[in-house]
């Protein structure tokens, strides 16, 4: 009786083991058909967007408050990366799932935030040390201000190579590679 179980067990085992390989077999087989490199280049210049906002990314966006979780992944089941404590901190977009947002730091500390402690809103932080504000987008204008590192500015146009910036009662024109929240190629009029 117990060699008749075991043949019985034997035989069906035998035929699922040969079945899971013959599936396995076209996915270990199909990589090595294609040519060398494939998708690799597709891969670096796409960035991933599966159901997102539709907005071009990457981009640059705010935190609208004071407080906000940066996670390891697009959901709140993963863990808790950094938590932001500054409404306004630029933030860059990288990519997109659904209502998740990857983006990056300017220190380039990168995560997944929910969509809603985002905005559209363009602010930008100084990237150097006693940065110029000039009243009027020329090197040789008026300094109205001196700004310290990683001070957060109102972004209110970048036309070209200057920034029309505000803090409080300060407006004027920056160097736009002393600001870091706008894209190499970004017109912001």
């Amino acid at each position: 009786m117990t060699k008749k179980f075991i043949v019985i067990f034997q035989k069906p085992l035998i035929m699922s083991l040969v079945f899971g390989l013959f599936w396995l077999l076209p996915a270990v087989i199909s990589p090595l058909d294609l040519p060398a490199g494939y998708g690799t280049a597709q891969a670096q210049e796409t960035k991933l967007t599966v159901r997102g906002s539709g907005l071009p990314v990457p981009r640059y966006v705010t935190l609208k408050f004071d407080e906000a979780n940066l996670r390891a992944g697009p959901g709140r089941e993963y863990p808790v990366l950094w938590q932001y404590r500054k409404a306004g901190l630029p933030l860059l977009v990288d990519a997109e799932f659904g209502i998740w947002r990857k983006v990056i730091d300017h220190d380039g500390t990168a995560g997944w935030m929910h969509g809603s402690v985002l905005s559209l809103r363009r602010m930008a932080l100084v990237q150097t040390d006693m940065a110029k504000i000039h009243a009027n987008p020329d090197e040789t204008s008026n300094v109205i201000a001196l700004t310290e590192r990683l001070a957060l500015m109102d972004l209110q146009s970048c036309p070209k190579a200057w920034c029309r910036v505000a803090n409080n009662d300060v407006r004027g024109w920056i160097k736009r590679q002393a600001v870091w929240g706008l894209l190499e190629t970004e017109s912001l009029d």
